[in-house]
């Protein structure tokens, strides 16, 4: 149905890789999560993807528009605050490596999770520190993962303009939620939901990315996806299955250069990121402690690397090729205007030799 390269245009163009959103929340609709472990790069990530300065992004996260929560990866991701139902519905219910590590310790999850909900519903921001009072005497680990389940299990959100993962609220200051219950009919619908704005946001791809970027596994998606079936078109290209909905079209190859954030989208959310860059450029792209590194995309491909240092008023650059240097001029200008939306000057540009990583 459509070529490796119409699915690169394709994919490019439904993440604001040839041409930036002009509004956050249809960003966010269209991209579902950030992977927000750190402030600061989720916002560089926010702010590469919309066109828009930084204060104005950081005020879209202070004005409450959107919550951190764990959830897809068990990892700290911002969502639209809309979506909360939506979100809960699809992870709140599942057995994860909470309950495994709880069971191990020999921690009675429930009976904690009740007296965190019970917290939050007395007083509208509840501290980290009062949240572990509440856990006890345990590892970081332990306490840092009963929290975790806390919102995974749908009682607290992260409150988004924090910079760190202090404060906290419960899920009923968000809108009509005082009871939770899980509903299997509302479940599924859920999941269907979340699979057709995956596939509207990232698709056309396979199921193996779906449950890459969601953590979900093959039965837990199997039900969602066979109601689905008549709404998708299905192709096999390569030996790969892949998934669009009805309707999906082709897109112009974009002549943009683009500058991702740090876990970009368009490497964390397929399994497969070999789609924009190579194996041995996917190897050198993550850090060996697992962080994903800012990319620079041009021609419809990765190209290199790129980073900043704050120095005061200045951003200081490093650019890192992954072959020869080449489109020097549009990066400097890329560089420069994101130096501008940051109200920084932008200072030197330095260059590093590559090593690839076999």
């Amino acid at each position: 149905m459509f070529t490796k390269a119409e699915i690169t245009q394709i994919r490019l163009h439904k993440l604001g890789m040839d041409e930036p959103f002009a509004d956050s929340t249809t960003f966010m609709n269209q991209a579902i999560a950030l992977q927000s472990q750190n402030h600061q790069p989720a916002l560089v990530n926010f702010l590469q993807h919309v066109d828009m300065r930084w204060r104005d992004a950081e005020q879209f996260f202070e004005d409450a528009q959107v919550i951190k929560i764990w959830a897809n990866r068990l990892t700290l991701h911002t969502f639209l605050a809309a979506d909360w139902e939506m979100v809960f519905r699809v992870f709140g219910t599942r057995t994860n490596i909470v309950h495994r590590l709880c069971k191990k310790e020999g921690i009675d999850l429930e009976a904690i999770l009740a007296e965190i909900d019970k917290l939050g519903r007395g007083q509208e921001v509840v501290s980290r520190k009062e949240l572990e009072a509440i856990i006890g005497d345990y590892s970081a680990q332990v306490r840092s993962a009963i929290i975790a389940q806390a919102a995974i299990r749908g009682i607290l959100y992260l409150l988004p303009s924090s910079d760190t993962i202090r404060n906290y609220s419960h899920r009923m200051r968000l809108g009509n939620y005082k009871k939770w219950t899980s509903d299997p009919e509302k479940d599924i619908e859920a999941l269907m939901t979340l699979i057709r704005r995956y596939l509207a946001g990232y698709g056309p791809a396979t199921w193996d990315d779906f449950r890459h970027w969601s953590g979900l596994n093959i039965g837990e998606i199997k039900p969602a996806i066979t109601r689905l079936a008549t709404e998708l078109d299905t192709f096999t290209l390569e030996g790969q299955t892949y998934h669009a909905l009805k309707g999906e079209k082709t897109v112009p190859a974009s002549e943009k250069v683009f500058l991702s954030g740090k876990f970009d989208q368009s490497l964390i959310a397929y399994k497969d990121p070999t789609w924009i860059m190579t194996e041995a450029q996917r190897k050198s792209a993550w850090t060996v402690n697992g962080h994903c590194s800012a990319i620079i995309v041009a021609e419809n491909r990765a190209i290199g690397l790129w980073k900043y240092e704050w120095k005061k008023e200045t951003l200081q650059f490093t650019i890192t090729y992954f072959e020869k240097a080449s489109l020097e001029t549009e990066i400097k200008q890329e560089l420069e205007r994101f130096a501008s939306r940051l109200e920084k000057q932008a200072t030197e540009i330095q260059y590093e030799s590559f090593t690839m990583n076999f």
